[in-house]
Formats: structure tokens, C-alpha cells, sequence
């Protein structure tokens, strides 16, 4: 007997509701933000994938070799082929707004909150340097999830600038910064002892360490924790300049979106992909923090000029939809859902039967009523007990008195209650309902 493969999951349809009321919810908040859906393929050209993926990513793509010999990748993310989207259709209206939901695929080892194949949603506002374009990014969000049912969604902001500003005063060599950004993003999941060792590895002092470790972890509000940034990065223009680029970002989703209590400064968020070129974020339940980062995303300033061929400044943000489910089934919010095969089933107590309850089903599609009929039992216990095991609101049954009468009885299988009446009649009532 087959099984489905590791790192995978089978989406049944209580499941797959579940998914779909969430993907919903995202949709129309992209859409009520002007953003287009885009549709890329699965696989892309392995050295696309691989552009700016880094080391640890490169080693978790799904790829092979199709039969001309060419090497193609499952995507792993969407934000590169966007970037190859824009590249082939330069003549798009500047700024362009995308969003996507699709699946992807990564080779890494399944664990709860991570799959092999996993669903993300995602937006990508193309062709502005503003900070307002950053800004939106975070404000619809912090929207999408809260309509989602995530109304405790909060944001953690940083700058790539900043912490490469910090490896300048650090003297980090260029060759070690990818090393440097791995290690300050596993703080909050391997500790401070963990990035204190791991950074001395790399040639910093084990005291400097200490003080990055304490910097990057430090308490306060987002004034008292940029002003520490800006006494610390006094010479250096780049983390100078990623100070202020959040700063304004932070008035922006203040005063423009009334966001104050959801956007806090943390020198700890860094994002693994290697395409970020400055500001970067993450969103997570502030109730619900065991399931980590629901959502990240930040600046890509170079990517379409490396994968397009021409310089177009980028932000975006991707959700990833297991994670937002798992949020909201430790919230409780999918009590109580339930999925239904359809409203109706048509029950023909003979054989003989079985034409006109198809018509009968018809006639109820027709009218946008969703009706099903078994064609293999005709006992109407079976039936019934079929019915309510797929919890159907009504079962019209068709037995030999309905058809010389030229009706229909229609039973309430919450009540229990039934009544013999004509089909357009028995129409009516269930649509009231």
C-alpha cells in the first residue's frame, strides 16, 4: 500500500476549507490594496532558483534534469521568479503590484510548522525606493492575518543596513558576513550562549560577542532602541542610514495605518534569504509565539537587476498558510466548522426510482442548491443515516406515493420534521432557510 511521501500532507475537505477560508481572507485584502494575482510556473531554471538563495537553501531545492538535459528546480519561494516575470514583461506600468498563493516545495526536515510541500501567500510592490512601499507591505499584512483571525498579528522590524553596519564596527570580513547574518538570526531559537560561540568561531571576541548578543536581544521602545543603534553605528553611514529608513517606516505605519501598538524595533530579525538589502521584517502571534514567524518579508533592491537584467528597487512580504492555520487552531477559531458534502440528498427508495431523484437533484443545482443522490442504496434508513453522517440539512425522498402525487417529501434533518409538498415548493422553503 502506498503512502504519501515524507514532509507531506493530504488535504481533506474539512481540511482544505479550513485553508481556503484563510486564503479567501488574504485575497481580498491584496485585492482591496490594488494588487494582481500572478500565476508562475512550479519549476524554474536551477540557477535562477539558486541566484541569491545561499548555501543552506541551495541544498533544500527539489531539482532534476529534464530530457534535454537542462536543470530545473521546484520553486522554494516566489519573490525570484517574480523578479524573472518583471524581467521578461519590462514594459508593465511602474510601481507594479503583484500577489500570489501557490504551493512550493523544499528538501528540509519535516517538523511541525514545516513541510516539504507548503503554501504561501505573498505580495511584491515593484518599482519604488519609498518607505511608503515599505510601510504598505507590512500595514496589509498585519491586515490579512488579523482578518484571518490573528488579531494579536504584530510586527518585528530591522534593517539589513543596520546589521551590516554592525559587522563594519565589528570587523567581520566580507567572505564571513552570509555566516554572520545565519548566526544572529538563530538567536531567538538557539540562544545567546549558542550565537556568542558561534560568533567567536568567526573571529569576534568572545567580550564584542557578548555585547552584539545583548545589543541585538536589547528591551525598550522602538526610540530608545534606534537611539542605542545610532550612538553605536556613529560611524557607520550604512547603519546611520538603515536607522533612519526605519524610523521612517514606523512613523509611516503609526500615523498613516494607527498601527503604534503593533510594530516594535528587533536587531535580531535578519531573514535567511540572501536577496534582502535592507529593511526586513517578520509578523507572529504575540499569544501564540511557539509557532515562530507566520510571515516575513523586506527590501530586494538588486534582485531584478540580477535575474531581469535591469535595476528596479523591490519590497514584498510572503505568508506562509500552514503556520497561519496552526495559529488559528491553538486560537480555537475553526470551532464548530463543519463541511458539508452538500445541502441536500435525494432519496429514491427503489431503483426504479433513481431517473427521476436525478432529475430532481438537477432541478435543486439549478435553483444553486447543492444535492447529491446515492446511486447504490435505496433503503431509506441507509439513506437517512448517510445523510446525517455528512451532515445534510434535507433529504427529499422519492417513493411511490410522491411520484402519483407529483411531490416530493422533503425531511429537516436537524428537527426531524418532514412534509410532503411540490418540488418547487420544497425549492423555496430551503432557499428561506
Amino acid at each position: 500500500m502506498f503512502k504519501r511521501p515524507r514532509g507531506t500532507r493530504d488535504y481533506l475537505p474539512l481540511d482544505n476549507l479550513k485553508r481556503k477560508l484563510v486564503i479567501e481572507k488574504f485575497r481580498n485584502v491584496f485585492e482591496l490594496y490594488g494588487y494582481g494575482e500572478i500565476l508562475t510556473p512550479a519549476f524554474e531554471h536551477l540557477e535562477l532558483l539558486e541566484a541569491k538563495a545561499g548555501p543552506e537553501v541551495k541544498e533544500q531545492i527539489y531539482w532534476f534534469e529534464d530530457k534535454a538535459g537542462r536543470k530545473l528546480g521546484l520553486r522554494f519561494e516566489l519573490t525570484t521568479s517574480v523578479a524573472r516575470v518583471v524581467g521578461e514583461h519590462r514594459s508593465l506600468p511602474k510601481p507594479i503590484k503583484f500577489y500570489y498563493i501557490q504551493p512550493m516545495w523544499r528538501y528540509e526536515e519535516p517538523q511541525k510548522g514545516r513541510l516539504r510541500e507548503f503554501w504561501q501567500a505573498g505580495v511584491e510592490f515593484i518599482g519604488s525606493r519609498s518607505p511608503a512601499a515599505d510601510a504598505e507591505v507590512v500595514a496589509l499584512t498585519i491586515r490579512a492575518l488579523r482578518e484571518a483571525g490573528i488579531e494579536d498579528a504584530v510586527a518585528r522590524l530591522n534593517s539589513r543596513d543596520i546589521i551590516e553596519g554592525l559587522a563594519d564596527s565589528k570587523g567581520i570580513r566580507v567572505e564571513d558576513r552570509d555566516e554572520f547574518f545565519r548566526i544572529l538570526d538563530k538567536l531567538e531559537k538557539r540562544g545567546r550562549d549558542f550565537v556568542v560561540e558561534e560568533l567567536n568561531r568567526i573571529g569576534v571576541e568572545k567580550h564584542e560577542a557578548e555585547l552584539l548578543a545583548e545589543f541585538i536581544s536589547m528591551e525598550g521602545s522602538n526610540e530608545e532602541k534606534l537611539e542605542e543603534a545610532r550612538i553605536l553605528l556613529k560611524n557607520s553611514d550604512r547603519g546611520l542610514n538603515g536607522i533612519e529608513r526605519i524610523s521612517k517606516i514606523i512613523q509611516i505605519l503609526e500615523n498613516g495605518y494607527n498601527l503604534s501598538d503593533s510594530v516594535y524595533v528587533d536587531y535580531g530579525i535578519v531573514r535567511g534569504l540572501g536577496y534582502y538589502t535592507g529593511f526586513v521584517f517578520e509578523i507572529i502571534s504575540e499569544n501564540v509565539r511557539e509557532v515562530g514567524s507566520v510571515a516575513g518579508g523586506g527590501r530586494y533592491d538588486d534582485l531584478i537587476k540580477l535575474v531581469g537584467g535591469f535595476e528596479l528597487p523591490a519590497t514584498g512580504m510572503s505568508i506562509g498558510v500552514e503556520r497561519v492555520i496552526e495559529v488559528l487552531e491553538a486560537k480555537n477559531r475553526f470551532a464548530g466548522l463543519t463541511c458539508k458534502a452538500a445541502k441536500v440528498l435525494v432519496a429514491p427508495v427503489k431503483s426504479d426510482y433513481l431517473i427521476e431523484a436525478l432529475k430532481i437533484a438537477e432541478a435543486l443545482r439549478d435553483n444553486e442548491i447543492s444535492a447529491i443522490v446515492d446511486p447504490e442504496r435505496f433503503k431509506l434508513r441507509l439513506l437517512l443515516d448517510y445523510a446525517d453522517r455528512l451532515k445534510i440539512d434535507y433529504v427529499i425522498i422519492i417513493g411511490e406515493k410522491e411520484l402519483s402525487e407529483d411531490k416530493v417529501t422533503m425531511r429537516n434533518m436537524k428537527t426531524w420534521e418532514q412534509e410532503t409538498l411540490k418540488l418547487e415548493d420544497a425549492i423555496k422553503k430551503i432557499l428561506e432557510s
